[in-house]
């Protein structure tokens, strides 16, 4: 694979980062503005599901794939069948109209990142559009006041107007943040996934804060940490609004499966944040959840599935066979409780008689990082929680719609303004700001 820059690598992670902020943009003046950076984000989406699956993606499943990603069968023919094909993701031939034959080079040429930002270059976005990706690229990388973030994006060739514009426009979007600090006299824009960044270690970071606030912060993340996907009850222990403050804040990552018994059956999960020196190692990447998705419905079938259809009793023991094997089951369970990783294209459902279903694999670099973490998880103790409800799985909450749908706290609130400016504090120690960042 062709050698890229970390700058690139961060920029192609904030296309997809856009793009899971996407559905939670409702003003049509912010979507027409970001257009081009949706498309190249969907385009992204529908080429990850297609990953890996090799001699078995058919034209029909293709398409199929692309309707889970937003894009229609026009959409899809027009733009980005021809874009993946133009910078080496995917090929294919239409015949009539109609997809003929499709094949999938995701990962393979270069990282799913790397090819992400190739996609957006060969639509052609607005400097505008630029505008927006380097501004929540920066504030992915450190807390910077409003006028020391403008700063760096006129540094990096944008007009005054375009880089206030440009940061007007992640700030709609909502992939950029703000606090107020009264004692700058200005804002600080920060994204959530600045904690993704090796520019501060988390432990570190969180170690330098007072007593209270420190033990609290520092016991979530390391729990988060230590054991991906544990569930959200097992954070016991913790103030409801600091626990709600690392999410929002983006300190933690949490993720929803919701059965249809909404809300009863549902479970949160939550994860450490994107970090991206681990995300560099991989030829997909984190950013489009699919090893989160992966483990929360593990674990949702460990706890929630109904035992009389097949419940997964030892999550590791099932996914080292369905790695060891490619396939598992079969089982009732199967046929109806894995439909959303059908969707994202990481296994394949295959019905067989009397109503049960095997589960075969198709992501393996997803699979293998997923049974990492439940070995991590599961080893500490499981999840904490009551099993055995009844229905199954019809819905995934991404980190990005968790943090969207957190009420507004007074407390929480606080402590996330705390946090970030002393975080900012840090980061202009850690990277030296009078000069440009990396």
């Amino acid at each position: 694979m062709p050698d890229i820059s970390n700058r690139d690598r961060r920029l192609g992670r904030a296309v997809l980062f856009v793009h899971q902020q996407a559905g939670l943009v409702a003003d049509p003046l912010v979507r027409a503005e970001l257009e081009t950076l949706f498309l190249a984000g969907r385009a992204m989406d529908f080429a990850a599901r297609l990953r890996e699956h090799g001699q078995d993606l058919t034209p029909a499943l293709a398409v199929q794939y692309a309707r889970l990603a937003g894009i229609g069968p026009g959409e899809l023919g027009i733009r980005v069948l021809p874009v993946l094909k133009s910078v080496g993701v995917a090929d294919f031939a239409v015949q009539d109209g109609h997809l003929t034959w499709i094949e999938e080079y995701v990962g393979l040429s270069a990282p799913v990142v790397a090819q992400t930002l190739a996609v957006l270059e060969a639509l052609g976005p607005s400097v505008a559009e630029r505008a927006v990706l380097h501004s929540v690229e920066i504030a992915c990388w450190a807390p910077l006041t409003e006028a020391q973030h403008l700063e760096q994006l006129t540094r990096r060739g944008f007009a005054d107007n375009m880089a206030s514009g440009g940061l007007r426009l992640a700030k709609a979007a909502g992939v950029n943040k703000r606090v107020h600090a009264s004692e700058l006299g200005e804002d600080v824009v920060f994204n959530p996934y600045v904690w993704g960044s090796s520019q501060v270690p988390i432990a570190r970071f969180l170690r330098s804060l007072p007593p209270a606030e420190r033990d609290a912060l520092l016991g979530i993340c390391e729990q988060a940490s230590d054991r991906p996907g544990l569930a959200l009850p097992a954070l016991a222990g913790f103030s409801p609004a600091v626990v709600a403050s690392a999410r929002k804040v983006g300190l933690v990552q949490a993720a929803t499966v919701k059965s249809s018994a909404n809300p009863i059956a549902s479970q949160t999960y939550v994860f450490s944040p994107l970090l991206e020196d681990e995300d560099n190692l991989l030829a997909t990447t984190e950013a489009l959840h699919q090893r989160k998705l992966f483990v929360a419905h593990i674990l949702f079938g460990h706890e929630k599935a109904l035992a009389s259809r097949g419940v997964v009793r030892d999550p590791v023991v099932l996914v080292e066979a369905l790695l060891r094997k490619g396939w598992v089951g079969p089982a009732s369970n199967i046929e109806s409780d894995y439909h959303l990783l059908e969707a994202a294209g990481i296994v394949q459902v295959e019905e067989v008689a009397g109503g049960r279903a095997l589960l075969k694999l198709v992501k393996r670099e997803i699979v293998e990082g997923g049974l990492g973490w439940l070995r991590q998880t599961v080893s500490g103790g499981g999840a904490g929680v009551v099993p055995k409800l009844l229905r199954a799985p019809e819905a995934f909450v991404t980190p990005e719609r968790d943090r969207a749908s957190l009420p507004d706290a007074a407390a929480a609130d606080e402590l996330t303004r705390a946090t970030v400016l002393r975080l900012r504090e840090e980061a202009q120690r850690a990277a030296r700001l009078d000069s440009p960042l990396p």
